[in-house]
């Protein structure tokens, strides 16, 4: 079943759509974020992805994020995850499952 259209995600557009925000809005959005490596995630970060990879792909780490919201810290071979940091980020905590990494949590 299709989903229901809403407003656009930013305030004051009465665009509709599926989800989030409207092309334009989104395009804006992704500019206002900056690049990847403005944002923290330049050659350092890449380094120190790639120096967890191994351990990561043989399946032998466990999630670093604080609030973990897998059924399973460990993870698994195969499983998406992304390098997390700090809040301030200053420093890499280690790998992370990708839904703990990016923003959801279980009180949501």
């Amino acid at each position: 079943m299709p989903r229901a259209l809403k407003v656009c995600a930013s305030p004051g557009c009465p665009e509709l759509v599926r989800t989030g925000r409207c092309p334009t809005h989104t395009r804006a959005t992704d500019r206002a974020r900056g690049t990847r490596q403005q944002r923290g995630y330049g050659p350092a970060h890449e380094q120190e992805r790639e120096r967890w990879r191994p351990a990561v792909e043989r399946g032998e780490v466990d999630c670093a994020a604080p609030t973990c919201v897998m059924p399973e810290r460990r993870i698994k071979v195969g499983q998406l995850w992304d390098l997390g940091h700090t809040d301030d980020r200053t420093t890499w905590r280690g790998p992370e499952h990708q839904l703990c990494n990016r923003g959801w949590r279980r009180d949501r």
